[in-house]
């Protein structure tokens, strides 16, 4: 079961962003969108552009941009010769590769964090073989398996990332049951873009990290979406909460920030807290929180949340709902759950 696909969706309203109901279809439906304005806060990305100190192998030594995930630009990696950003200090020989569109990125840089076990989760994609994916884990794909897979050609750490290649809609994620979370974690992934993005004449939503568990309100099996976002026809794109009761077409639960954010081609840090208990959920991107899209209940009130007190499965990776050919190339890497804030340097 695709179980990421929403409900069709009438006059839902999520900041900016509201959406129509659409026509039926294999991929999850087209939805119709209007009423997109663009908001006044700031992505607060920030950093100073730093250049890289060496040559990789088989490439020049490129510049990157420093963000908040940390420090000073990188050395070059070892897998394509650009620079990529530091993390708080030099990245080591892992630190970077290159784009496949020429320009410079990196991640956090160094060696993957994941080899020890200090979180209830750390998948940093080391251990497992390019075109798999790691043991315990499914593929969640429309189409070919392959379309989600671990790749050594980018990492935000060390130097395997699970790769989503191109399809104009639908899922290519992994999943793992969730039920060892509990009610109340927090979340940590980098993720990475590829340029250039495809662009339509609609809104296009886009699923990264969500959970499926059953509505606390008795309405079935719901989405839980923690990493989501809706691209305008602009290029820009927008945050969102996101909880799809499955069974219930238009009850859609959600809040967006303001369309302040741009896939540029460069790694990036989500994290997020969700508290099934206390009805809360607060995210962050490269470290600074997007308040527009908080939620603060409390223990009862389930009102715009409708948050599980257990989550059943973890489903990873890339899932466009709407077309926008020829599709969306991502990675994702580092994903880290635990009951403690891990943060972007974890």
């Amino acid at each position: 079961m695709r179980s990421l696909r929403p409900a069709l969706m009438t006059a839902l309203v999520v900041g900016a962003f509201a959406c129509g109901g659409g026509g039926g279809g294999g991929n999850g439906s087209t939805a119709g969108a209007s009423g997109a304005v663009a908001g006044s806060s700031a992505a607060g990305r920030g950093g100073a552009a730093g250049s890289s100190a060496a040559t990789g192998v088989g490439g020049a030594a490129g510049s990157g941009m420093a963000g908040t995930i940390g420090g000073a630009a990188g050395a070059a990696g070892t897998g394509g010769g650009a620079a990529g950003a530091g993390g708080g200090g030099t990245a080591g020989p892992d630190g970077g590769v290159a784009d496949t569109d020429g320009g410079a990125v990196g991640g956090a840089g160094g060696a993957s964090k994941c080899g020890s076990a200090k979180y209830l989760l750390c998948e940093g994609f080391e251990g497992t073989a390019v075109g798999a994916i790691p043991s315990g884990w499914t593929r969640e794909t429309d189409g070919d398996a392959s379309l989600v897979a671990v790749d050594d050609k980018q990492a935000a750490r060390g130097g395997h990332a699970l790769k989503t290649s191109a399809i104009p809609s639908g899922s290519r994620m992994i999943a793992l049951p969730a039920a060892a979370f509990g009610a109340a974690f927090w979340g940590r992934v980098f993720y990475k873009v590829q340029l250039p993005v495809p662009t339509t004449s609609t809104y296009v939503h886009s699923a990264l990290v969500g959970f499926i568990a059953q509505d606390p309100l008795g309405g079935g099996t719901e989405a839980v979406r923690v990493v989501d976002t809706v691209q305008a026809p602009n290029g820009k794109h927008q945050f969102l909460f996101d909880v799809d009761v499955f069974a219930l077409a238009g009850d859609e639960v959600a809040a967006g920030s303001s369309y302040d954010f741009t896939y540029d081609g460069a790694w990036h840090c989500a994290e997020w807290h969700i508290d099934g208990t206390n009805q809360s959920y607060h995210f962050y991107f490269d470290g600074k929180e997007i308040t527009e899209i908080a939620k603060m209940n409390g223990a009862g009130n389930y009102a715009g949340t409708r948050i599980p007190s257990k989550f059943d499965r973890l489903e990873v990776g890339w899932f466009n709902f709407q077309a926008a050919p020829p599709g969306f190339v991502a990675w994702i890497d580092e994903i880290a759950i635990d009951t403690a804030r891990i943060g972007c340097g974890g």
